[in-house]
């Protein structure tokens, strides 16, 4: 939730910058550029926007923070030189196994581009369920860990454990539920 507040909260600023960053002459400033650079890393579901900092000065871009592998690094670099007003790109990043990878509650492990794609699959998943009339969705957890959805908590009937089951399946790139619902008379 943090992350999510912190990014909306980044695109905000740079969404105002462009008014106060532009220089004299129509060129985007520094300012403009390095928010842009920033923008464009932490939206990019490849790389890790806040292992990476972009220093600008007079449009020339010195890249450092770390990466998982040298596509990462190259990619960072390909970013940076399409931004408008960047004259050069100086890449220092350093490739570092493993750099993206952050813990869950249970000790598991996620490449953070992983923990986005289950963030934004479980949330496919609970809108669908909440919108369905048929279905108590506020009453069912969602939980995802890569194509494999898991459904937990009480449903009144065999009919809505199916069909929860069913929702969740035919939703984005799911391979597999695992339908953990309980059913609860009343």
């Amino acid at each position: 939730m943090k992350r999510a507040v912190t990014v909306m909260t980044l695109i905000g600023m740079l969404a105002a910058l462009p008014a106060f960053a532009a220089a004299p002459t129509g060129q985007p400033g520094d300012a403009w550029i390095q928010g842009k650079i920033e923008t464009t890393f932490a939206l990019n579901r490849h790389l890790d926007g806040y292992a990476l900092d972009a220093d600008v000065r007079n449009g020339a871009v010195h890249l450092t923070g770390k990466v998982e592998n040298d596509i990462d690094r190259d990619l960072a670099g390909q970013l940076a030189k399409g931004v408008d007003g960047v004259l050069s790109v100086k890449n220092d990043i350093t490739v570092v196994e493993k750099s993206r990878v952050t813990a869950t509650g249970n000790g598991e492990h996620r490449t953070f581009g992983r923990f986005v794609d289950d963030a934004t699959t479980t949330a496919a998943v609970k809108t669908k369920l909440l919108a369905d009339k048929n279905i108590a969705g506020t009453k069912i957890n969602v939980d995802t860990r890569g194509d494999v959805v898991t459904l937990a908590g009480e449903v009144a009937t065999a009919e809505q454990k199916q069909l929860a089951e069913q929702i969740a399946k035919n939703t984005g790139d799911v391979k597999k539920v695992n339908n953990e619902l309980v059913v609860h008379r009343n």
